[in-house]
């Protein structure tokens, strides 16, 4: 049975980003769930190839930061900056950490498996404008021509003046506004 404090603790618990250090990640989470913080740190996919070999990789959506969950009137906080593997937790005034949008998180959390992978957009469509996340087309925005079989896509993309098809993988776009 929870009691009334923890109930409201938990209430008012808000997620704020920390940077870490560089290599700090297995660290700072060891050290923040020793601590009693919960953190969130995104994943995705990442094909690498080295020499000659093709293999996959796990890599943060936000490379080099970690969300971090604590009521934002705990003073607790202060040990999260002197956590061996974080850098800082992020402030913009009074030296108090910025708390992240909870709608940011939760949408962050819906589109991850169980172990923090982010799963593909599922509701891709013919037609829409995309960003093409990481590869050799990174940062490119182009548009969705048809949807392939195992979770690739079409893209049309303007690249050095004309129009060019790429097959791009699900997990690597996302929604454009351009």
């Amino acid at each position: 049975m929870v009691n009334m404090t923890e109930k409201t603790k938990s209430l008012s618990a808000n997620w704020y980003a920390a940077q870490l250090k560089a290599n700090g990640f297995s660290k700072a989470v060891a050290n923040l769930n020793r601590q009693g913080f919960q953190s969130f740190m995104p994943l995705r996919r990442k094909t690498v190839r080295h020499a000659r070999q093709i293999g996959e990789t796990l890599k943060p959506v936000f490379p080099g930061y970690l969300f971090i969950r604590f009521g934002e009137r705990q003073s607790d906080w202060r040990k999260v900056n002197s956590t061996i593997g974080v850098s800082k937790l992020i402030s913009f005034s009074q030296n108090l950490p910025a708390p992240v949008p909870q709608e940011l998180i939760d949408s962050l959390r819906l589109r991850c498996d169980q172990k923090n992978i982010l799963l593909p957009l599922t509701d891709l469509a013919t037609g829409d404008r995309v960003k093409i996340l990481s590869g050799a087309f990174s940062e490119f925005n182009g548009q969705i021509e048809t949807l392939l079989p195992g979770d690739c896509a079409r893209l049309l993309l303007q690249f050095m003046g004309q129009t060019t098809r790429v097959d791009i993988a699900k997990t690597e776009l996302e929604r454009s506004d351009v």
